[in-house]
């Protein structure tokens, strides 16, 4: 039987695509989201496609823009980070 400490989820998912689910219902464009952020929709884009992380800044930028609390985005960041670096710790202990 498996301890809590052993349990990861099946399925990670960067913050970027709960963000992008959001953007869609609300029938929002990138371009207009990245303008209410005060950011590039550059940098919007690779928050979305998970090559840019939710940082404190970002997740206030998204608070103002979308009325979605800050830490609800930099908890998502946090647990993707976890999970993705006890993954690969996990990986490379097996590697060894």
């Amino acid at each position: 039987m498996k301890t809590a400490n052993e349990i990861t989820p099946t399925h990670l998912f960067h913050p970027g695509v709960a963000l992008a689910e959001e953007i869609e219902y609300r029938q929002l464009t990138k371009k207009e989201l990245a303008a209410r952020m005060g950011i590039s929709p550059t940098v919007l884009s690779e928050i979305l496609s998970g090559k840019r992380n939710i940082t404190p800044a970002t997740a206030i930028k998204l608070e103002s823009a979308l009325q979605i609390d800050a830490l609800y985005f930099l908890s998502m960041q946090m647990r993707y980070d976890y999970y993705s670096l006890k993954r690969e710790m996990r990986d490379a202990k097996k590697a060894a």
